[in-house]
């Protein structure tokens, strides 16, 4: 979450940049959110701030390599913490079934 915008913005061209920050944003981290929740649903007393601090991760990350004040990113962000977290009760709940 933290590394790859700066791969995105720093090392592709502007066309393929557009193309991999989409892939990013629409694909990756909501599958890297879910699966990060689903993996802390085993033990959330201990691992509930797991999702909270990718989403931040995410953000900072943003801010910090494609130097934009965007407040879309605030929104990606709080759609990768629901995603986290509604995973995270999903698999705590599916594992005491």
């Amino acid at each position: 979450m933290f590394v790859l915008p700066f791969a995105v913005a720093r090392l592709t061209s502007e066309c393929s940049g557009m193309v991999l920050c989409m892939i990013l944003f629409l694909v990756l981290n909501p599958v890297y959110s879910i699966i990060l929740g689903a993996n802390c649903g085993r033990n959330i007393r201990q691992m509930w701030s797991i999702p909270l601090i990718s989403a931040a991760m995410f953000l900072s990350g943003t801010r910090i390599f494609f130097d934009i004040k965007e407040t879309g990113f605030i929104i990606y962000a709080a759609i990768y913490l629901a995603l986290g977290w509604i995973a995270m009760f999903t698999g705590k709940y599916m594992r005491k079934t």
